[in-house]
């Protein structure tokens, strides 16, 4: 795996102004601690081509081991403070367990919360913070599934009053985005009220067969429903990015790294358009 390709997902909500320009989101997911050249400025690069209204970070950035660095993901994310543009990330499975055992990691999901947050990255552990362009308002939440659900050859019941009670519930008149790393759970997520949900976590399904889609996911279930793409329910969407990275299987067969560009409108919500492009 040498490069990336940059997915387009065309999005459509009747909760923008008609008279709104629109925004753009950059999404990252699954870096794995990767880099694409010196500061990864292959990727800096085609973010700034984009010029996102904010960046969307999915979860898992870094490799939750005790002799593993994160300073990777931490220079990426000085350089996009330098550049400006809004940063909300919501903790994928890897930060999540530094975070819960502090017993094996020590201090090193502290200092790199401590770091981020010093970077100005939004850091949302649970919780709700609100975006706003040119006086139009989305609330954002980053929501940490419980480790219960990342368990190999093993789906976890998941009740969406889980949401709720971990993040209240959403304004119905207002965009809601969730970013939520494991994409498996997209009906909760899209009845507990999330317009938009972010995720990342299968990594395309490693493999992918043309016209079939993902092989297998990192819990080793075959052909995930939400491998990669977009997908809706009920006029709610799902945008899952195949992740930059790869990780204990570094392997990707027909399934290029991913650098997810969302584009919303206002408008009729329809199934949105999936272009790439190599850069």
């Amino acid at each position: 795996m040498s490069e990336f390709k940059t997915f387009y997902y065309n999005l459509k909500t009747g909760k923008l102004p008609k008279d709104f320009g629109g925004l753009t989101f950059v999404l990252l997911a699954d870096l794995h601690n990767r880099t694409y050249g010196p500061g990864n400025e292959r990727l800096l690069a085609a973010i700034d081509r984009e010029r996102p209204d904010a960046v969307l970070v999915a979860g898992d950035m870094l490799i939750s081991h005790t002799e593993s660095s994160f300073a990777p993901a931490l220079e990426l994310f000085q350089n996009l403070r330098k550049r400006r543009y809004p940063v909300f990330y919501g903790n994928g499975n890897h930060e999540y367990r530094m975070r819960i055992y502090p017993q094996v990691y020590g201090d090193m999901y502290r200092e790199y919360a401590g770091a981020l947050r010093e970077c100005g990255v939004c850091l949302l552990e649970n919780e709700k913070t609100v975006f706003e362009k040119e006086g139009v308002r989305l609330n954002i939440y980053g929501f940490e599934l419980d480790r219960k659900y990342y368990k190999k050859l093993h789906r976890e019941q998941f009740r969406r009053e889980e949401l709720t009670e971990a993040l209240g519930e959403p304004d119905p008149d207002r965009y809601n985005v969730l970013l939520a790393h494991n994409p498996v759970y997209f009906d909760e997520y899209a009845g507990w009220g999330a317009d938009l949900t972010v995720s990342g976590h299968l990594h395309g399904g490693i493999i992918r067969i043309p016209g079939i889609g993902g092989v297998i996911t990192p819990q080793a279930r075959l052909f995930p429903r939400y491998d990669a793409g977009h997908f809706q329910k009920n006029g709610r969407d799902l945008v899952v990015s195949r992740g930059l990275g790869t990780h204990t299987v570094n392997l990707r067969v027909f399934n290029p790294a991913e650098l997810s560009v969302i584009r919303l409108k206002e408008g009729t919500a329809e199934r949105g358009r999936k272009l790439w492009e190599s850069r």
